[in-house]
């Protein structure tokens, strides 16, 4: 198992290089599609609790 940390480096340097290739992107849904993806690493980042813990979905 991963430590929080570690998964919040990995995500934020994935948005980082899916930012990278929107910018170098010509055509306009590879453009949206890299900033959709690197969306989804930031949502990963972001969201995660600061305590680590993992927040359960209610049933």
């Amino acid at each position: 198992m991963t430590s929080p940390e570690i998964d919040e480096d990995y995500f934020y340097q994935r948005a980082e290089t899916e930012l990278e290739l929107a910018q170098k992107a010509t055509h306009p849904a590879a453009v949206r599609a890299h900033y959709i993806i690197a969306n989804h690493y930031l949502d990963r980042v972001y969201s995660q609790p600061a305590d680590g813990a993992v927040i359960e979905a209610a049933e």
